[in-house]
């Protein structure tokens, strides 16, 4: 019997919470005197003087990033979009380049290299640009958490005896003990800046710049890291000015007691909170305003002990932002004349609130779709506010591949209630890339080799959208595909801005798989359920879908032929599927052919002989042989020697590079992924054997026993019951459709079914 496990008490449990959180919280709540938060920038006078473009910038390399290939170009993928804080549940697929391009304007404005602009995420519906901003959101509210992106406020704070009836102005008698917050006994009142202010603004301007030089010298940091314009010249709030010229007089310009009066906090970012990070809705906000702190009574309590000083209560989206992020949500749904104000926010970093102005320190970043953007463009009143903003073009993706995995993350509750075939992501995937690519133009450039401009030429929205993935279009011979080079593909990549900012939305493709979840009669949703629905969709027209409008281009923006076209490719998939499992192919057993051919080919690249086994003798390598294996692979006779060249140029890379080539053996030694190094040629051997044998396969036996039992305990209480004799080739099949190729039952069923009726024409 075994042990039960003990049982967590309460006191356990928060025990546990209180353990996880106190020095993380300890951390983040540090306030201190001002003499205390200068020690602290002595140390690191960098990080205490960066600006909100700096602190973004800083925060997204905080995250970290990886460099990869794509389409013949370096791209670099920031993980902080990976969405590292909720297990990717929200991470960004497939937009590396729009993401880079703005990770490049924001370090441009963080480096003070030009001015600011107003960034602008641009694009159709549904290509997650608001996710984008979410993200830098949640970044900045990890990141400032950490002491490496720690930021720092303050607040005014008044001892017991500030202000006393009939004795207006400061009066500080004998205090009774208690709290002491750096030299003020027993504080009654304390005033945070309500503009989240830089502490580094109570230092006099005057003196400000040579103080901070001095620190940044002795601190050995690189003069490419200057000290912003922004901290160098910004100033103190209305509020915050009116209390410091009050103390400054009171005090007859004793700086240091003024500062006594100062508690340096740090603080955490929060959208929620309203720190650091504000969203403004198109509709229905009130960005910016002031009103006197008579009707506020937290406002009225520190008035009254500071009689002489006139304070506002400030209002506002900027107010919650500043220091950090302003996210315009669909930005030009609003007026032109509304947004006017966003030109002293980027050229002279400052925001009126009614009759007072602040200076502000924030990163503003817009969301916009196309018809939007194309409006705003057309009114005369927009000049000067599009000379100020960045336009980043947010496309839909072009890369199947990660098209697929947002439709895999949107379905993978539903799989817990519904079976969902091998492929149907991938084919939807497909569809949609087609939709979206544009037929090259550079068959027809006069700089491009002939050879390379006829390859291209043959470049069909499938093959293209293939390649998009790093994957060569099966209609190309290995001769063709060596014109596809590294500056070709980055060439293709490139060719238009624009592509991608048309074709089917994403968004439709999921609300299809939710329309497919929500039928309950469904046994499995399948690529042919796809299809349907598909056509289903083309049928409606431009009147519904607005990509549906453009012209076809030959094969390009055929919509109705994509389906067709899938449905072939769809039809070899399956049928490989099938062929392979029918057959009971041993992967051992090809890998041996595989490697038995490389053993001759790699003599006949380097002009060796082979010691024949049996005979002792060397001999020539076996021509027949490897010719045997070239013939499945379509090899034509002019192309064999490269063809023998690149497959031992395969092996030899998986051996000195890629990670998923190599995988633990049976004894525990590394050894080469034979199948993930040449699975084009996994494919084809198993195919050659099929047809070896389907003669012998009894396809009906197999038809009457997937028409008769509709799962699969059924089918084998059956067997149980008959034996396996008859219905072994059934089970053979079911068996390794499911251990090959992740199918069950409900899905496996129609689709044999329709590759026995439609492919071999057997009733």
């Amino acid at each position: 019997m075994s042990a039960s496990k003990p049982q967590l008490s309460e006191k356990d449990i928060t025990d546990f919470v209180v353990r996880e959180n106190l020095e993380r919280y300890t951390g983040a709540a540090w306030q201190g005197s001002f003499t205390e938060y200068l020690a602290q920038v002595a140390k690191d006078p960098y990080r205490h003087t960066r600006t909100a473009y700096q602190l973004v910038y800083d925060m997204i390399m905080h995250y970290g990033h990886e460099g990869f290939e794509d389409s013949g170009e370096e791209v670099r993928r920031y993980r902080l979009f990976d969405d590292p804080f909720n297990g990717g549940k929200s991470a960004i697929y497939g937009l590396e380049r729009t993401i880079e391009r703005l990770v490049k304007f924001i370090r441009s404005g963080a480096r003070e290299g030009g001015k600011e602009r107003i960034f602008i995420l641009h694009g159709p519906v549904g290509t997650a640009k608001t996710s984008i901003l979410d993200l830098m959101a949640r970044g900045l509210e990890g990141y400032t958490a950490t002491d490496e992106g720690a930021v720092y406020s303050f607040a005014w704070r008044f001892g017991k005896d500030f202000h006393s009836e009939g004795a207006p102005g400061l009066g500080f008698g004998q205090a009774a003990a208690g709290g002491d917050y750096a030299g003020i006994k027993n504080p009654v009142a304390v005033l945070p800046s309500q503009m989240h202010e830089h502490p580094l603004f109570l230092i006099p301007r005057a003196v400000r710049r040579d103080l901070l030089s001095q620190l940044f010298e002795r601190a050995g940091i690189s003069a490419r890291r200057a000290i912003p314009h922004k901290i160098i010249e910004g100033e103190l709030d209305f509020n915050s000015k009116q209390i410091y010229d009050f103390l400054m007089r009171r005090y007859k310009g004793d700086w240091l007691k003024v500062m006594d009066h100062v508690l340096v906090q740090r603080m955490v970012f929060s959208e929620s909170g309203g720190t650091g990070i504000a969203k403004i809705p198109p509709e229905g906000n009130v960005e910016t305003a002031s009103t006197p702190v008579t009707i506020d009574e937290n406002f009225k309590y520190i008035a009254n002990l500071i009689s002489s000083v006139s304070l506002v209560r400030f209002h506002g989206k900027y107010v919650r932002g500043n220091r950090g992020l302003v996210h315009y949500s669909d930005i030009f749904k609003k007026p032109v004349g509304y947004l006017q104000h966003l030109l002293s926010a980027v050229e002279e970093h400052k925001m009126d609130f009614s009759e007072v102005s602040c200076d502000i320190d924030v990163m503003i970043i817009g969301t916009t779709n196309l018809a939007e953007y194309s409006a705003i463009r057309a009114d005369p009143l927009s000049k000067a506010l599009r000379s100020r903003i960045r336009k980043i073009d947010v496309p839909y993706l072009l890369n199947y591949q990660d098209e697929e995995k947002i439709y895999n993350r949107g379905l993978r509750m539903a799989r817990r209630y519904h079976k969902i075939a091998p492929h149907t992501t991938e084919m939807a995937a497909l569809w949609a890339v087609m939709s979206r690519v544009q037929k090259s133009d550079l068959p027809h450039s006069t700089d491009v080799p002939e050879e390379t401009r006829q390859v291209l030429s043959k470049l069909t929205p499938l093959s293209k959208t293939l390649l998009y993935a790093g994957e060569y279009p099966p209609n190309l011979s290995g001769k063709e595909r060596q014109q596809l080079t590294r500056e070709v593909r980055k060439r293709l990549r490139n060719e238009y801005p624009d592509e991608g900012m048309d074709g089917i939305p994403t968004r439709i493709l999921q609300n299809l798989f939710a329309d497919l979840c929500e039928d309950d009669d469904s046994d499995c949703i399948t690529p042919f359920s796809v299809f349907k629905l598909l056509d289903q969709v083309v049928e409606q027209g431009p009147v519904n879908y607005d990509f549906l409008a453009r012209q076809r281009d030959d094969s390009y923006h055929d919509f109705r032929g994509f389906t067709t076209v899938l449905r072939m490719r769809y039809d070899e998939i399956i049928s490989s599927e099938i062929e392979n499992s029918i057959i009971n192919v041993d992967n051992n057993e090809i890998e041996a052919r595989i490697r038995e051919y490389l053993k001759h080919v790699t003599a006949y690249n380097r002009k060796e002989k082979l010691r024949n086994e049996v005979t002792g003798r060397d001999q020539e390598p076996d021509d027949k042989l490897m010719r045997r294996l070239e013939s499945l692979m379509d090899v034509e006779d002019s192309e064999r020697d490269f063809f023998r060249f690149k497959m031992v140029s395969r092996l030899t890379n998986a051996l000195t590079g890629g990670t998923g080539h190599i995988k633990a053996g049976d004894s525990g030694v590394a050894r080469i992924d034979f199948y993930e190094v040449y699975s084009d040629v996994f494919k084809v051997i198993p195919r050659s054997l099929y047809k070896e044998k389907r003669d012998r396969i009894n396809w009906n036996n197999i038809k009457r026993d997937l028409e008769k039992h509709s799962s699969r305990e059924a089918l084998d209480k059956t067997v149980e019951k008959e034996g396996k004799a008859d219905h072994a080739p059934a089970i053979t099949l079911l068996d390794n459709l499911e251990k090959s190729y992740g199918y069950v039952y409900e899905c496996a069923r129609p689709i044999v079914l329709y590759f026995i009726e439609r492919r071999l024409g057997n009733r």
